[in-house]
């Protein structure tokens, strides 16, 4: 399968990036022209794009010829507000929409949970949830096939494997789930039919994560990918 990967010198999809790499053709989109070459070593097809002049453009060309496409771009709950209006919403909407020309058969789509009610936080990361909110109502009225996955508060290191998901997670305080878990999920829903369509909200918890995301196999395992760090600096 062809996959474009968006947003995959984050940590997040670093790792997305070096499991899918085991055993699909993999394209990014970066915009540090820097890390082209440090992709390619692993076998991946990278673009840079200046953001500034040519974002539609490269993403439309990136997206070209895909199977499927990931979007993890962020720029995190905490991130800079030029920062999350960028890579939450512009980079987000962008890629749904050269998605959506291309006909691409599966998109999946890293969110947050508590997105679908962003009128609900504080002003000071109200902006994150509602970049979020806009990507997953465009997704939804895209006409695509879309999985949206949304975890609750993510935490560094490494992952159990082991998740709860469910469209409308319950006991979510102080709730958490690993970069690498989220990773994993991401990874697992490309070819999963069983997420095809859904929104879900994700965090750790006591079933297996193919198990529960109703599918078989993850393609490769991101459970003991612990070189990604030193290999791809925290750039979205």
């Amino acid at each position: 399968m062809k996959v474009l990967v968006v947003g995959a010198s984050g940590t997040i999809g670093a790792r997305v990036v070096k499991s899918l790499a085991k055993g699909h053709q993999v394209t990014v989109i970066v915009r540090h022209e820097h890390l082209v070459e440090r992709f390619e070593k692993l076998g991946v097809k990278a673009h840079y794009v200046d953001i500034e002049t040519e974002l539609e453009k490269v993403i439309e060309h990136g997206v070209a010829g895909q199977d499927a496409v990931i979007c993890a771009a962020t720029a995190g709950v905490d991130g800079e507000a030029t920062e999350i209006e960028l890579l939450d919403r512009t980079v987000a909407l962008k890629t749904i929409d050269a998605a959506k020309k291309a006909r691409i058969r599966h998109f999946v789509l890293l969110s947050a949970y508590g997105a679908d009610r962003p009128e609900q936080f504080k002003k000071d990361v109200y902006p994150f949830y509602a970049a979020k909110n806009a990507a997953e109502e465009q997704i939804e009225h895209s006409g695509l096939t879309y999985t949206i996955i949304c975890p609750v508060a993510i935490t560094t290191g490494e992952g159990r494997g082991l998740i709860e998901a469910d469209e409308d997670l319950k006991d979510t305080k102080d709730a958490t789930i690993s970069e690498t878990d989220v990773a994993s999920i991401l990874v697992a829903s490309v070819d999963n039919r069983s997420v095809f369509n859904r929104r879900l909200e994700v965090k750790e918890g006591k079933t297996s994560l193919n198990e529960a995301l109703g599918g078989t196999e993850a393609v490769g395992s991101v459970k003991d990918n612990r070189q990604v760090k030193k290999q791809l600096p925290r750039f979205n």
